[in-house]
């Protein structure tokens, strides 16, 4: 095999000491928080007798780079001579889509500058025949750089299984085998310590917090697009033109609230050939344009062309989260865009039958993600679960069941609560990979 240049780290030497971190922030002029090298460390809480390992990471220039073909805007390219992979801050929108798909943590979000940056293999210094300034400085020898087999792809602990090819060397990651075992009900520390398997990294997800616009955006396009499918079988409730473009629009704007460059949203489609984020905004477009024409033509085979378009950008979507790893155990989450606009296209025909079949499948993936979850329900929690259930099926279905003359707009603004709830557990139910996952 082959051979090319890429870090080599040595878990057995790594104290953790933070020198490479320094050196990264005096070469480069990084900002704080904000730090394009981290140290991951096992043991975080400094338990007593349980042992230390820690993972120094940057960017690795991986060969098949995923933040590379994440990103919508083609901000990132490979450097001509180094083959570092370089962040191009002019063309970056600040979507933070590729921090979703690198697995290492490596770029990172800059609030300040609205824009991703991250390490670029301090390419200056290798091409004078220099090391990084990270692997210079390392005292204990641990953080080295030199040959290593290309497109190698390490099984090592810590880091990812994608075949991605990441340009580093692992040696010694079988010391966490070697680390003591220790009852957690001893160590003091409420709640026990973090299991052997993982490294704990600083950088976490924020869930709803920080994606509450996604959340909204993917609501509503979930929502015009079951209104518009619905046109296929026979709609039954017909709303103003106004009424469509104003949700329509409100969608495409809280899409780019989430953009830290919003007027740069232009560029969010050059990558349709790799990213599912630029596919996903072009059907977007797509979709919104040909549903607008429908309905002020209100022909059938425009509806048909419209829905189509739909459920493909509804399934672009899925795509674009396929890559964060999954908090629940089904295939498919019970807030799926797809059978939420399933949900809406039933409601708006007035397919009941088809409608609490659907709101029944929702329910039973709903309970069982949420009742096999490992960790231990909150109050809050099980009161949302079940405000869930009974806005999402309960009254649904005992309206439609047993009354002679059921309330549509209770069951339409109850389906709306309970989706909308729905699609924001959703976006605590996932997190990026990070390096200190060991699968």
């Amino acid at each position: 095999m082959s051979k090319t240049k890429g870090f080599i780290f040595d878990y057995a030497k790594c104290v953790g000491c933070g020198a490479c971190v320094v050196a990264c922030f005096n070469e480069n002029g990084a900002k704080p928080p904000i730090a394009w090298r981290n140290i991951s460390t096992y043991n975080r809480q400094k338990v007593p007798l349980l042992g230390y390992v820690h993972l120094s990471l940057a960017c690795n220039h991986c060969a098949e780079a995923p933040c590379m073909k994440a990103c919508p805007s083609l901000a990132y390219s490979f450097h001509p001579t180094t083959g570092a992979v370089i962040h191009n801050p002019d063309a970056c929108l600040g979507c933070r889509y590729c921090t979703w798909a690198c697995p290492f943590g490596a770029p990172q979000y800059s609030k300040e500058e609205g824009i991703v940056e991250k390490c670029h293999f301090c390419y200056h210094r290798l091409e004078q025949g220099q090391f990084p300034a990270c692997a210079n400085n390392c005292p204990t020898g641990a953080l080295g750089f030199g040959k290593i087999e290309e497109k190698a792809q390490p099984e090592a602990f810590g880091l990812s299984r994608r075949a991605i090819y990441p340009r580093i060397s692992i040696l010694n990651s079988e010391v966490i085998n070697h680390t003591p075992e220790v009852d957690p009900s001893a160590s003091g520390i409420e709640g026990g310590f973090t299991s052997k398997g993982n490294l704990q990294n600083a950088q976490q997800h924020n869930g709803i917090k920080e994606e509450w616009p996604l959340a909204l955006f993917t609501f509503i396009s979930s929502f015009l697009s079951g209104y518009i499918i619905s046109f296929t079988v026979g709609n039954n409730f017909k709303f103003p033109v106004w009424l469509f473009a104003a949700l329509a629009f409100s969608a495409l704007l809280l899409s780019t609230l989430h953009l830290g460059k919003p007027f740069r949203s232009y560029l969010s489609i050059k990558n349709l050939k790799q990213s599912w984020l630029s596919r996903e905004i072009l059907l977007f477009g797509l979709f919104a344009s040909t549903s607008f024409v429908a309905i002020l033509v209100d022909v059938k085979w425009v509806y048909t062309i419209s829905s189509v378009l739909s459920i493909m950008f509804l399934l672009s979507i899925e795509m674009v989260y396929s890559i964060t790893k999954r908090r629940y155990i089904t295939p498919i989450h019970s807030a799926n865009t797809v059978l939420l606009a399933l949900v809406f296209a039933a409601f708006f025909s007035q397919y009941w039958n088809v409608l609490i079949a659907i709101l029944a499948l929702k329910t039973i993936l709903f309970i069982v993600n949420n009742g096999l979850k490992a960790s231990k329900p909150t109050l809050i929690n099980t009161i949302v679960g079940f405000t869930k259930i009974v806005f999402g099926f309960l009254l649904p279905f005992a309206m439609l069941s047993y009354s002679h003359s059921p309330s549509i707009i209770i069951i339409f603004i109850s389906l709306i609560f309970s989706e909308l709830i729905d699609r924001i557990i959703y976006y605590n139910d996932f997190e990026p990979e990070r390096n200190f996952y060991n699968s």
